[in-house]
């Protein structure tokens, strides 16, 4: 109950996931709160969130956690058979653009194997397993654990509407909360604001609607922009614009055939956006 809490931040989807209700989940908490004479979540806005001693406590049970899921793989030879779940996360615009596409592939000869993808803004902790891999736009800087490695980049271009004027139209940028993306910085420190979009959006997906709409032009990803109907990409606009790509997974998982199947998988899929091999440290080392 506790880790099922911890990972969905909430106590109506940790009943969802669980399959049981609400007020099951809240007694199960109160009860192991009161056992342990420590309160394990505070409630910030609608949010459920570890207290410090809730997070000691999920660090032990994910241990546990994966003890168990190890051993039970072991005796029952899933690993050998590469099935169980996977749930790997990264931003919306890398999981509907880049890894769905290639999953199909990957599943045909797995059908013991389930990938749940996770397409999410938000830096989800593998230490409370939110997830067991994540394809991130820059170096991780957590102080958590973790395995992580360098398996590729994004270039980026000017794209703007297939018809039309490019020089002519608007600046299409990141609304405030996204305005530190390397993006939004780009345009900021390239476009004035008397030509900026009165449009904003929060992410690349928005981006891309915008240009297809007609309604100016923007920097993305190469990958992107010169596959997409009614983009263009605008060569008189020299773009620099450049973001790592790193997969980092928990260390605990990194060896299990599964996750070794989908990380293998993430940096073939990512190194084939530049058509080299990924740089970067060996498989499992540490950073």
């Amino acid at each position: 109950m506790v880790l099922a809490v911890s990972r969905t931040q909430s106590f109506s989807a940790a009943a969802q996931v669980l399959k049981v209700n609400e007020s099951t989940v809240l007694r199960k908490v109160a009860q192991a709160e009161q056992r342990l004479r420590a309160r394990l979540f505070e409630r910030k806005r609608g949010v459920v969130t570890l207290t410090r001693a809730g997070e000691e406590l999920i660090e032990r049970a994910v241990r546990v956690e994966d003890l168990i899921i190890d051993a039970t793989d072991s005796i029952r030879g899933a690993d050998s058979r590469v099935s169980g779940v996977v749930r790997v996360t990264s931003v919306a615009l890398l999981v509907n653009r880049l890894l769905l596409p290639a999953l199909p592939g990957l599943l045909a000869g797995y059908p013991g194997l389930q990938v749940e993808l996770v397409a999410e803004s938000r830096v989800l902790s593998l230490g409370r397993r939110e997830a067991d891999i994540a394809l991130r736009l820059a170096r991780p800087v957590d102080s958590m654990r973790a395995v992580a490695r360098k398996v590729g980049a994004l270039h980026y271009a000017v794209y703007a509407p297939r018809d039309g004027d490019a020089a002519a139209l608007p600046w299409l940028t990141y609304e405030a909360s996204a305005a530190h993306v390397a993006p939004a910085e780009w345009i900021a420190r390239n476009a004035g604001d008397n030509t900026l979009s009165q449009i904003r959006v929060n992410d690349a997906e928005g981006l891309l609607a915008c240009v297809q709409n007609g309604l100016g032009k923007t920097v993305l990803p190469h990958f992107i922009g010169d596959t997409a109907p009614g983009v263009r990409r605008v060569e008189n606009f020299h773009c620099d614009l450049s973001r790592e790509l790193w997969l980092v997974v928990h260390p605990d998982l990194r060896k299990l055939d599964r996750v070794r199947l989908l990380m293998d998988w993430v940096i073939a899929v990512c190194a084939g956006l530049s058509g080299a091999p990924p740089s970067g440290p060996p498989p499992g080392t540490p950073q």
